[in-house]
């Protein structure tokens, strides 16, 4: 299990942690942000409208910055987080103990965190600030620092429930000509198996997968129908805490289960796999709550031959650039989520931001620091909020 830079691939979060880069915060400044997000998406949760997004702007004593972003709902439905929550959880527990301290790289600032329960998205945001201060100060790319071996991501697309098959149809066919190399679609109960034949029926042989967002229960799913589609995979059709149903129902499907709401720590994540509840994990580092935590189920998953892939959830390049980073580990050997933002954001928060290529990739910021070059200006004239401490 040899790879480049003479690590196994179940050695990335070990080495992640030994990361050295005094860090001493100085300043953290929490933006809540309306950027012109100009798609809305259904899935088995119900329709779903960004609104906002929320930045963190992390300075070092020496002056060095890094920005991380929390991409969260304002509802409650995908996890526990919240717009509301995730801004109190960074502004009154998470940044203030911080500032003035000396760490010595980020693992050490993620440490002081240890007796916080929960709160993912807002410990990812500011986790991911100290590791683009820490890129910045070293010279050396996220990807390198996490222990990446490729240079460039393979990219599937992700397409909401829509209440026009055919709409839908030629949504996927505009995307495939791009250059999108998987096609994911979202279901429903009543909205999955008609989609699903029309899908296969119009793009036979393109990789395809469905993800059912919790939406169903064990008892009365169309398991078997779902099982002829010869899908990659089926993402969580089951609730985030039915492991042991999701394990009873993979044991009677060629499908392979993908767990994604389910997997919110490593812990989760050993269970899961323990009980055989899945063969593919999603690993979205927001619902992980940051970076060495997903390099934890990474490692896990590696060390037992199952595959993962990386999920997004909406974020500007900000938060893209982690995303891409992390999806450069060996683990990640299944096409991501990472929609250009130029397909839900009339205008991004990086300049220049990213794109797809034509052979379906994106490539991988090799730049030190957030890897994007933050627009400032335009954080500023999308800010509706904004939080400053210093030490």
């Amino acid at each position: 299990m040899s790879c480049e830079r003479g690590l196994t691939h179940c050695e990335r979060l070990a080495a992640a942690e030994q990361v050295r880069c005094e860090l001493r915060p100085a300043r953290v400044q929490v933006f809540l942000l309306e950027p012109r997000f100009t798609t809305a998406s259904r899935t088995a949760y119900g329709v779903s409208a960004r609104r906002h997004t929320i930045v963190v702007r992390l300075e070092d004593a020496d002056g060095a910055v890094g920005w991380g972003e929390a991409a969260v709902a304002e509802r409650p439905s995908y996890s526990a987080d919240t717009i509301q929550g995730t801004w109190h959880a960074l502004t009154d527990v998470l940044a203030p103990p911080i500032l003035g301290q000396r760490f010595s790289g980020p693992a050490d600032l993620v440490r002081s965190w240890d007796w916080v329960v929960g709160q993912n998205f807002a410990r990812h945001a500011l986790e991911c600030a100290a590791w683009a201060l820490t890129s910045s100060r070293l010279g050396q790319s996220l990807s390198t620092l996490l222990g990446g071996v490729r240079g460039a991501i393979a990219v599937g697309e992700s397409f909401g429930i829509k209440d026009s098959l055919g709409s839908l149809l030629t949504d996927i066919e505009t995307r495939l000509a791009e250059g999108f190399v998987r096609i994911k679609v979202k279901i429903a109960p009543g909205r999955d198996l008609a989609t699903l034949a029309a899908v296969t029926g119009q793009f036979p042989g393109v990789p395809l997968s469905a993800d059912g967002n919790c939406g169903y229960e064990l008892d009365g799913g169309p398991w078997a129908q779902l099982d002829e589609f010869g899908m990659t995979m089926l993402e969580q059709p089951l609730g985030r805490d039915a492991l042991v149903d999701s394990a009873l129902l993979q044991r009677g499907l060629r499908t392979a289960l993908c767990l994604d709401e389910s997997v919110t720590s490593a812990g989760s994540a050993r269970s899961a796999l323990a009980l055989g509840s899945a063969r593919i994990v999603n690993i979205k580092p927001a619902r992980l709550g940051g970076l060495l935590a997903s390099l934890a189920v990474h490692d896990l998953c590696v060390s037992r031959s199952v595959p993962v892939w990386c999920g997004g959830i909406g974020e500007t390049g900000i938060g893209r650039a982690f995303n891409l980073a992390l999806a450069s580990l060996p683990g990640f050997t299944m096409p991501a989520d990472m929609s250009p933002a130029r397909l839900f954001l009339a205008e991004d928060l990086v300049d220049p931001t990213y794109d797809l290529d034509p052979d379906g990739t994106i490539q991988v910021p090799a730049s030190p620091g957030n890897g994007f070059t933050v627009h400032e200006a335009r954080v500023a004239a999308c800010t509706s909020r904004a939080w400053e401490s210093r030490a």
